[in-house]
């Protein structure tokens, strides 16, 4: 009798310590990928409409501070009515904010203009937002 309760004991601290393990392991799992609905992002001279065109545009370097820069924005995951907003910043001073509400359901693109008499040259950042928080940014070179 005294040896099957010491046998218990072990037993019983393995399955303990698979459990907790188990769920760390879930933690671990679950917090490590960050969700966000954007699928890709392009600041350009051009606005890209489709999410092919989008994931298939190569970011430029350096745009002309004479032409309007579009961000054209591909998202996944997003239902039709969420509102996202653009914010544009020039050597870190807040020059834009848009706000534009998803037309389509799931999967969909928006195309966020800045004019040119509104850049200069210097470091382009985009932002796109969804209450306040940043859900992708880009920087571009302008010249």
């Amino acid at each position: 009798m005294e040896n099957m309760k010491r046998n218990e004991a072990p037993k019983a601290s393995q399955l303990v310590m698979v459990l907790i393990t188990g769920i760390a392991i879930l933690f671990l799992l679950t917090g490590c990928g960050e969700s966000t609905p954007i699928e890709g992002l392009v600041i350009s001279n051009e606005p890209y409409e489709s999410s092919a065109e989008i994931g298939n545009a190569e970011q430029p370097t350096e745009l002309s501070v004479s032409d309007t820069v579009y961000g054209s924005v591909s998202f996944i995951e997003s239902p039709k009515g969420m509102k996202y907003q653009a914010k544009w910043l020039l050597d870190g001073k807040e020059i834009k904010i848009d706000e534009k509400t998803m037309e389509t359901d799931k999967r969909g693109e928006l195309v966020f203009p800045l004019e040119a008499q509104k850049l200069a040259a210097g470091t382009l950042k985009l932002q796109i937002l969804y209450k306040d928080e940043v859900l992708a940014e880009k920087e571009v070179l302008v010249k």
